[in-house]
């Protein structure tokens, strides 16, 4: 892989990894119905339980 092409690889990582950074930052920022956080605990209980 040449420098021009490793560098754009790396631009494009970074301008996804900027993305990302910021949906969570504005997911954080949002109201969560109580709910939907028993669901996720729930889900996260049934998840670590197949690990096991």
């Amino acid at each position: 892989m040449d420098d021009s092409r490793a560098s754009a690889d790396a631009d494009a990582e970074k301008a996804v990894d900027e993305r990302i950074a910021s949906l969570v930052q504005k997911m954080r920022k949002e109201a969560v119905p109580e709910r939907l956080l028993e669901l996720a605990r729930e889900l996260q209980k049934a998840l670590d339980e197949r690990k096991r």
